[in-house]
């Protein structure tokens, strides 16, 4: 079953991500701390923010893992 924050989850995902690593290259703050940017910004729940921060990161870990892996191959 599909709720409120899997559509708006969907909808603004592409938008945050980006955001995520401008506010990454900014160095304005610790990444583990940027979902208070994305609630504020984005106006949205502490938990949608939460996930969509860790959605980003541990896809901005897997890329970072592919290109090591081919770097080293």
């Amino acid at each position: 079953m599909i709720n409120e924050q899997d559509i708006i989850f969907d909808e603004i995902s592409n938008e945050v991500f980006l955001y995520l690593e401008e506010l990454r290259e900014s160095g304005v703050t610790n990444m583990f701390g940027a979902h208070q940017y994305v609630m504020e910004d984005f106006e949205i729940s502490k938990t949608l923010a939460i996930k969509l921060v860790k959605t980003w990161m541990d896809s901005y870990n897997e890329e970072k893992t592919m290109v090591e892996s081919k770097s080293n191959g």
